[in-house]
């Protein structure tokens, strides 16, 4: 078997013939596949053999779209898109692509007119505007749904309490808040979402339950009234958004 570099040379134990797979750059935890094989986005590779696992029956191949084409009647493309991989991910041993890989540098050294080009735009690239991304993707960068928690849940742990979302960006920095407002739009319902109680930073002193009702009180009551950081402040003090600012603002006003 070819040394990997020891960059990506990352080993877990696993239920393959050799007890071990490489997992190259992906950072755990995994989602486990609805099959029962291997991780969603994950490719599995035994450590010995070099083998891949098929997650449709659980079994080892050096060649996965050979078996998964006539075994379970799938394309490389199907297969890939239904367990959350790029479409640019080999399903082949690494002794076959480096062999492959060898013979494609020779020709493209004896002959110019060898040499392959993608074209822009082209349906292998894993960021095409309105093409949601791979699970592989997040898996390699640490932001899939169980990898978000995960990092939730340790800093939580480590602090004592849920972590608030300047906890989370001195921690984990900007890029980690930008995927967890993208995925999930409001940190505050996420934590509902995975049964923590949300905390608040002081990040915006200046806001205050007073404020938010003065100025719904001045304007149309809606969300549209608020700056991004005033719509983030507002859960703060009304954890149930604008429905609840309303009903506070009627209830003042009975009184």
């Amino acid at each position: 078997m070819p040394k990997y570099p020891e960059v990506t040379n990352k080993i877990i134990n696993y239920n393959s013939p050799s007890g071990k797979i490489h997992i190259g750059k992906y950072i755990p935890p995994f989602e486990e596949n609805s099959t029962g094989f291997g991780f969603k986005g994950v490719i599995i590779e035994d450590f010995e053999s070099g083998k891949l696992q098929c997650y449709e029956c659980g079994k080892w191949f050096e060649n996965l779209p050979t078996h998964i084409f006539y075994a379970h009647k799938l394309t490389s493309n199907d297969y890939k898109r239904k367990f959350g991989l790029l479409l640019s991910t080999a399903l082949k041993s690494k002794r076959i692509r480096l062999n492959q890989s060898e013979v494609m540098i020779k020709m493209r050294k004896s002959n110019l007119n060898n040499r392959f080009k993608f074209k822009k735009n082209n349906s292998f690239a894993g960021n095409r505007k309105g093409i949601k991304k791979a699970e592989e993707s997040r898996n390699k960068y640490g932001v899939c749904d169980l990898q978000i928690m995960q990092k939730v849940i340790e800093l939580k742990e480590e602090l004592g309490k849920t972590p608030t979302l300047m906890n989370l960006k001195e921690r984990y920095g900007n890029a980690f808040i930008f995927h967890l407002y993208k995925r999930y739009n409001s940190y505050i319902k996420y934590c509902n979402k995975i049964g923590f109680n949300p905390n608040f930073s002081n990040f915006n002193p200046k806001y205050s339950r007073e404020y938010f009702m003065e100025k719904a009180l001045s304007n149309e009551c809606s969300l549209r009234i608020f700056t991004v950081n005033e719509s983030r402040a507002l859960y703060k003090y009304f954890p149930n958004g604008i429905n609840e600012l309303k009903q506070s603002i009627k209830g003042e006003k009975k009184e």
